[in-house]
């Protein structure tokens, strides 16, 4: 197999278990292999590996079952990358979290993370933001729940409420997608967006507990957009409430889990779109 190391500081970024030339002892390293390079054919013929202690220890397996694919870092003759991206794969990375977005949908039957990005797109191009940032935060409601790509399968798609402890796996998918996205520079405007989409106005979100303006922008937009398609969004495990009862939800909970003028642009965009 070869094996390609970008030459730059690894900060978090480890290889065999040794981060910045210093072995981890007080955290076990888990790896995570992501295919970012094709051949003619279509076939994978190269995979990022994503060493990081903040990973869940069966992350390979949920990611595996979630895509329905065997990424196996022993296969002979691949490419093995690790370190931040280089620029010329960073297409490539951005399209395999985009096919992980696009696998979580697909548990539970839904166009959630496109319908998230959607009313995401809209709501910023309502506020003072460029078009390149616009479109970063679209971007940002397409990998919003690509943490849960490294969570069990069956909490994503379970009918029943989740238990103590598979609620506190799920509410950890903010800080997996936000270690998923870390590798590529050109992501690294969404890593904290992507940290904080659960965090809630009032400061009792999760997993910084930060509050009103500390939370970032495109987080409060995505935590907004998020909910509405949550609610609205047809699931494999519920079906879906009505436009009008989800915005009545949205207004319920303005200046505690969502940003007041967020929620007030939100319900004008719906009833302009929907009506």
């Amino acid at each position: 197999m070869k094996f390609k190391h970008p030459n730059s500081n690894l900060d978090r970024w480890t290889i065999n278990g040794k981060s910045g030339g210093v072995e981890v002892k007080d955290n076990p390293v888990q790896k995570i292999m992501i295919p970012i390079e094709l051949d003619t054919r279509n076939q994978v013929t190269g995979y990022f590996s994503l060493v990081n202690i903040c990973l869940p220890e069966s992350g390979q397996k949920n990611l595996n079952e979630i895509t329905g694919t065997p990424f196996r870092s022993e296969i002979a003759g691949l490419t093995v990358i690790a370190g931040p991206i280089s620029p010329d794969l960073q297409e490539n990375y951005v399209k395999a979290l985009i096919g992980l977005a696009d696998s979580i949908d697909r548990c539970d039957n839904s166009a959630h993370s496109r319908s998230t990005a959607l009313w995401a797109q809209r709501l910023a191009e309502n506020l003072d933001f460029s078009e390149s940032e616009v479109q970063e935060i679209r971007l940002a409601g397409r990998l919003h729940d690509i943490g849960k790509a490294v969570v069990p399968r069956g909490l994503l798609t379970k009918p029943g409420p989740l238990t103590a402890d598979e609620w506190a796996t799920i509410k950890r998918h903010p800080e997996f997608g936000a270690t998923l996205l870390e590798p590529s520079p050109s992501l690294s405007s969404l890593v904290q967006v992507v940290r904080s989409h659960h965090e809630w106005f009032n400061g009792a979100g999760y997993p910084d507990r930060l509050d009103a303006e500390t939370i970032p922008t495109a987080a409060r937009i995505l935590s907004v957009a998020d909910a509405f398609s949550t609610m609205t969004t047809d699931r494999a495990y519920r079906k879906p409430i009505s436009v009008e009862s989800a915005l009545e939800e949205l207004v319920r909970c303005s200046g505690t889990q969502f940003d007041p003028m967020l929620v007030e642009l939100m319900v004008r965009l719906v009833r302009h779109y929907l009506k």
